[in-house]
Formats: structure tokens, C-alpha cells, sequence
């Protein structure tokens, strides 16, 4: 794909994570030059802000962009004008300086004989291929019209591509890219920075895997007011669950999710870069109250700033000094800002800390190929246009009627994989899924938003109320509650897709069939309930750990990972497997799943306990009165079956971050 020329491509996400409530929302809006509205607003799941800021290649300086002239469409035509790169030296086509400067002064004189130097310009770009003409070019088979043999699936493809139709033509691409030329705006040469920005309440924290990436720089905001080891109130439900919910606790939680989310491909990356937030909520100390105010806030608060600044960071470098993600650490920055604050001076210092590791990733700056831009450009004014989905089908149309560049069926392939690996679709190539591309991963963001929602987010009607308390208390959820839930107005597109919705968030283990069978015939019956263990936030309440699981009674097998805390997608993964192959077990008038805890049916005498302690993921077998009387077959197989549970997770992980089997096994030991 790259013999028809490239483009460099400067695109960096910024992933703002962290604790809930330490203002991860008003930092993003004052990097990207908006104001700070007053009090606490909680961020729903995941928000994305695009187009607002980015780095100029040259000088490398931090620039703002007026969302009114903001084009989605135009930044991948200004890339491919600033940058393409002829591999054949022989044809490659030099627009000089002189004619820039002269394209971009509007009302010159020349402006007339300027315009057509950008046409010929335009048309000898490494964007178009040598070999296409001004009509439309040859199509391949699957183009060209139907006989009166051809087949049903044929004529339903041709019946589809005369729904679709490409915007991509020759001539269009040409018209807007001299539009873009007549800006003159390539010359700044201005790389975009995109802002996702996570909420911080634990049940958004099993969605987030869908979405990091190693193609981007994480930054970690935490509480610079409050020590790393102070306990945090009213957490109900916290990473690490047996543990005491304090900020360290959190950040070992984002540090070990996004290693173990993101695909190691370049040594030290992605970077993670930590930033202290609330400066001004430093505690003045007592003895300084009776000074002026002004005198406070002007020296003897600054010197406290110091103070806590150097604190902070000497507990943070204590907490990592053996995390064996260290190289992925940035520990030398040292911010501490006031995320309410336009005029902090170190809200500079978070940008040139972000400027500095952006011009660092190996992504910045990434070759990608020519012939891929008019199917992405496709895409993209699809989206423009509302779509959400598209069938692997019409995708295959889309790119085979195109009259610029056409992909062959591997190519195809390629591009979805290195879409998706980019983040700009959603694609899982599996057979249930691999027949629909979402192209629009915000579509995903508010699939997810749509159930797995923190309480302030509730729907207000008493009938959705229900729906989310059931949830909340029970961990399921009814196919038609899901259906009542997507006829909600901002949610009723994802009722077209509805079966392949539900593919994907089983696929992710978001969502976990209970999964029941004919006794008589042994065949499977319809999937009704599934459950959301996510959305469980109570702890467990009951006596079952302390009056049943006893070495009288209970054999144990231990997952003990490295790290300090498990990211909760792993043990929500493997609670979500036992909930779809057995029963629930009823104790003490309820069913027995928790935040992080769970006990099963085997069958009368014999029950599972899936546990999370810190860095272990506990499972015991219980017997209902010896563990002497433990069925030795029955304990084999449940351990056998957890244990290829966990590689099975393994795995996916291994298939979403491309990671060798040898290496992601080195961070689990079973005792």
C-alpha cells in the first residue's frame, strides 16, 4: 500500500485518568482554552474533546483552534498536502516555497494564475495515483453490472451499491484539497492533540479497556491536597476491594490497568505522566492564620506549595520504586496545579510536559499509506453524516466503487485491523462479530453509558429507576430491560444493531449470559438474563468467608499477580465466566454477589467462591459439610476449568495488545 505514496501523520490522544473528583473535566478545559465552570461536574462515562488544540511540527508550540472552523475532513487533507512523500524519487512533484507564499496572500494579483499552479499542483499530488484518469476508473469485478444469471447474494450486493454511492471522487478530492491549499493553513503544519477524558467512578472502570491504546500519552491526576496514604470517605466500592480506599490505592489501579490494557510494542511506551491537582486547597499551616491574606496567598502559601510538592512526589517515586512498569513512569515533572485556574502558571508547565513526550512517541510522526486516505475519508463524511455502523458487506461496496483508490480484499482486512489498532473504529475480528465495523467509536462510549452509568446518571423516570436499581443490587439485567433502556431518545440508535450490541458486550465480558439448558433434552434455551458485574457496587455483607470457607470445610486456588492492584476487568472477566456456567448459590436470603465476590452452585453439596484480596484472585471449593469429602474429579475440574478461564482472558488480552503467550503468563503464578 505504501507504493502509492504516504503521508506522516501527527495525531496524539491524551488519556486523562485518575480518582474521581480530582478534576480531571476542568484541567482538560483549560488545556484546551475553555473556561472552568463552578462546582463539580462528573464526568459519565468517557468524554472526548477533538479539534480544540494542537502542536505546531516546527516551532512546537501549543496552539488553539476555533471549533467553528474545526473540519474533521480538512485535517486529513492538510496532512497528506504538508507531508506525502513520493516513494519513487523519479515521480515526485515539489511544490516551492515561492508558490506557497504566493497561494497563501489572498487578493494578490497573481491570485488568477496562483489558482490554476494549485490545480496542477493538486493533481500531481502523491495522493493520486499516476495511473488515474479524470474519468472513473476501471472497477474490479464486484463493480460492474449484474447478468441476468447472477446469483441471489450478487444481486443483493448490487441492490446495496445502489444505496451507496462514493462522495470520494477524483474530482472532489481535488476540489477540496485546493480549497484547503487556498487557506494556506498547510503551511503551519499543526499536529491535533485529542483529549479523552474517564470518569473515575469504579463502574466505568471495566469499559475503559475498549478504549486505551499504547498510541498515546496517559496523564494520572490525583488530589495534591490529601496525602497519598490518607483514607478517602465514602467509597463504597474501591480497586483491590479488601483494601483501605486511599489515593495510592488509585493510582497503583491506573498504572497497572493501563499497562496491562495497553499493547507493548516500544520500549518505555505508553508514557504516563502524573499530575497533582487542588494547589489551592493546600492547608495553611496553623501557626501562619493570624498573617494577611494577601501576604498568605502571595509567599507562606507558595512555600507550603513547596513543600507539599516535594512530599507528594517522594511518596509517589516510594509507591513505584519497584513496579515493574517503572520505565513507563515520568517521574521527574513534578506538577501541581490548579485546575481552576486559567492563569496558573504551571497549567505552561503541564503543556510543555505534554509537547515534550508527544514529540517523543514513536507514533508522532507515523508513515502511513496514501491508498488507505479516500476509504478513511468515506468514513469519515459517513460519520459526518450520522452513520454509526456499517456492515463488513457495505464496507467491501464503499471501497470497491471507489474512483480514486481501491484496496483488495487483504488490504481491506489490514486497513479495519490498523483502524481499530489507531482508534478510529471498532472492529473484533471474530466470527461473531467480524460481519460490522463501528466507525464511530463514540457510539460505543454511549452503548456503554447507556446501563453501565454511575447513580448520579440514573434516568429520572421511575420505570428506568427500577431497571438500575435491580442492577445495582443484583448484578442482572433482562433483555427487555436493555430494550427499554435503548428506546430512550439519546440511545435509540442502538436498537437497530441490537444483536450485535449484545455480541460485542458479551465478547468484552460487560455484559455475561446466564446460560440455561432443557433438562430433558439437554438443548440450550433462550439467553433472558444476563448479568452486569460491573455495576455491582456493594461489598459483601454477608458471614459466607468466615463461617463457610474454612480449612475444615474449603480447599483454595490462588491467581496472585505482580502487581499490587488487579485492574477489575480480570477478575469481572472470570466472575462473568462462572455466572454463565453455573447457578448462583441463595444464602442468607440472597444471592451472594458482591463487588469482587461471588459463590456458585456446583450441585448440592459442592460451591464456588470467586474472592479479590488485593494482588490475588482467591477461588475455593467448598463442601457443604468436610473438604475430606470433596469430590477429587470435581475438584480437578473446576480447577482445570478456572485455569483455562484465566488463559482464555489471558489471551484476549494477548489478541487485543499483541502481546506473546511467555510474556503476559510471567505476570501470573498459581499457589
Amino acid at each position: 500500500m505504501f507504493g502509492r505514496g504516504s503521508y506522516e501523520s501527527f495525531d496524539m490522544r491524551c488519556m486523562v485518568t485518575g480518582q474521581f473528583a480530582v478534576g480531571k473535566s476542568s484541567l482538560v478545559k483549560l488545556l484546551v482554552g475553555d473556561s472552568v465552570p463552578e462546582g463539580r461536574h462528573a464526568t459519565d462515562g468517557i468524554s472526548l474533546v477533538e479539534g480544540r488544540c494542537g502542536l505546531d511540527i516546527e516551532t512546537r508550540s501549543w496552539i488553539m483552534i476555533d471549533p467553528a472552523t474545526y473540519n474533521a475532513l480538512d485535517v486529513v487533507y492538510n496532512k497528506v498536502l504538508m507531508t506525502s512523500i513520493e516513494e519513487d524519487e523519479s515521480q515526485r512533484q515539489t511544490k516551492t516555497p515561492e508558490k506557497q507564499e504566493s497561494v497563501a496572500k489572498p487578493g494578490d494579483s497573481q491570485n488568477k494564475e496562483d489558482t490554476n499552479s494549485q490545480k496542477s499542483d493538486a493533481s500531481k499530488s502523491p495522493y493520486f495515483p499516476a495511473n488515474l484518469s479524470d474519468e472513473p476508473s476501471s472497477q474490479p469485478q464486484a463493480a460492474q453490472s449484474v447478468s441476468p444469471q447472477t446469483s441471489s447474494s450478487e444481486y443483493k450486493k448490487q441492490q446495496m451499491k445502489k444505496k451507496i454511492k462514493t462522495k470520494m471522487t477524483k474530482k472532489e478530492i481535488r476540489k477540496r484539497m485546493e480549497k484547503v491549499l487556498k487557506t494556506g493553513k498547510y503551511k503551519m503544519k499543526v499536529g491535533r492533540l485529542i483529549f479523552w477524558d474517564f470518569g473515575g467512578q469504579y463502574v466505568y472502570y471495566t469499559t475503559h479497556q475498549t478504549f486505551m491504546t499504547y498510541r498515546a500519552l496517559f496523564l494520572v491526576v490525583f488530589d495534591g491536597s490529601k496525602g497519598l496514604n490518607e483514607e478517602i470517605p465514602d467509597v463504597l466500592c474501591f480497586p483491590g476491594q479488601h483494601m483501605t480506599p486511599t489515593p495510592a490505592v488509585f493510582l497503583l489501579h491506573w498504572v497497572n490497568s493501563i499497562l496491562t490494557y495497553c499493547k507493548v510494542v516500544f520500549a518505555g511506551i505508553p508514557k504516563i505522566l502524573f499530575v497533582a491537582t487542588h494547589k489551592d486547597k493546600v492547608p495553611v499551616p496553623l501557626n501562619l492564620y493570624s498573617a494577611s491574606k494577601s501576604v498568605l496567598q502571595g509567599f507562606f502559601c507558595q512555600e507550603d506549595v513547596e513543600t507539599r510538592r516535594a512530599l507528594l512526589y517522594s511518596e509517589v517515586e516510594e509507591l513505584f520504586k519497584d513496579h515493574e512498569g517503572r520505565n513507563h513512569l515520568v517521574l521527574d515533572k513534578q506538577l501541581f496545579v490548579n485546575a481552576t485556574d486559567k492563569n496558573d502558571q504551571e497549567i505552561e508547565s503541564l503543556k510543555k510536559a505534554i509537547t515534550e513526550l508527544t514529540f517523543d512517541h514513536p507514533c508522532w510522526g507515523e508513515k502511513m499509506p496514501n491508498a488507505c486516505v479516500p476509504l478513511e475519508l468515506e468514513i469519515a463524511e459517513m460519520v459526518a453524516a450520522g452513520k454509526q455502523i456499517l456492515s463488513l458487506v457495505e464496507l467491501e461496496e464503499l471501497n470497491s466503487i471507489s474512483k480514486v483508490s481501491v484496496l483488495d480484499l487483504e488490504q481491506l482486512h489490514d486497513f479495519l485491523h490498523f483502524q481499530h489498532s489507531l482508534g478510529k473504529i471498532i472492529y473484533f475480528d471474530t466470527r461473531q462479530l467480524r460481519d460490522y465495523v463501528i466507525i464511530n467509536p463514540l457510539f460505543m462510549v454511549e452503548v456503554m453509558r447507556s446501563f453501565v452509568t454511575d447513580k448520579g446518571f440514573w434516568p429520572k423516570k421511575r420505570r428506568m429507576q427500577v431497571i438500575f436499581s435491580r442492577m445495582s443490587e443484583s448484578g442482572i439485567i433482562r433483555r427487555e430491560d436493555l430494550y427499554q433502556i435503548w428506546e430512550q431518545k439519546d440511545f435509540r440508535p442502538i436498537l437497530r444493531y441490537k444483536e450485535f450490541i449484545f455480541d460485542i458486550l458479551i465478547h468484552l465480558d460487560i455484559l455475561a449470559e446466564q446460560r440455561r439448558y432443557d433438562t430433558a433434552t439437554g438443548s440450550r434455551l433462550p439467553v433472558e438474563n444476563f448479568f452486569v458485574p460491573c455495576m455491582v457496587t456493594q461489598r459483601n455483607t454477608t458471614s459466607f468467608m468466615n463461617t463457610e470457607c474454612t480449612p475444615e470445610r474449603a480447599i483454595c486456588l490462588a491467581f496472585v499477580f505482580k502487581g499490587t492492584v488487579i485492574p477489575p476487568a480480570l477478575p469481572n472477566r472470570l466472575i462473568s465466566a462462572c455466572l454463565s456456567m453455573w447457578t448462583l448459590k441463595q444464602y442468607e436470603g440472597r444471592k451472594p454477589l458482591f463487588s469482587g465476590f461471588i459463590v456458585v452452585s456446583f450441585d448440592k453439596v459442592h460451591d464456588i467462591v470467586v474472592c479479590v484480596e488485593g494482588n490475588k484472585i482467591l477461588l475455593y471449593i467448598v463442601h457443604k459439610t468436610s473438604a475430606g469429602l470433596i469430590v477429587p474429579d470435581i475438584a480437578t475440574g473446576v480447577k482445570e476449568c478456572l485455569v483455562t478461564t484465566m488463559e482464555r482472558i489471558s489471551d484476549f488480552y494477548q489478541s487485543t495488545i499483541d502481546v506473546k503467550r511467555s510474556q503476559q503468563s510471567q505476570k501470573l503464578h498459581m499457589s
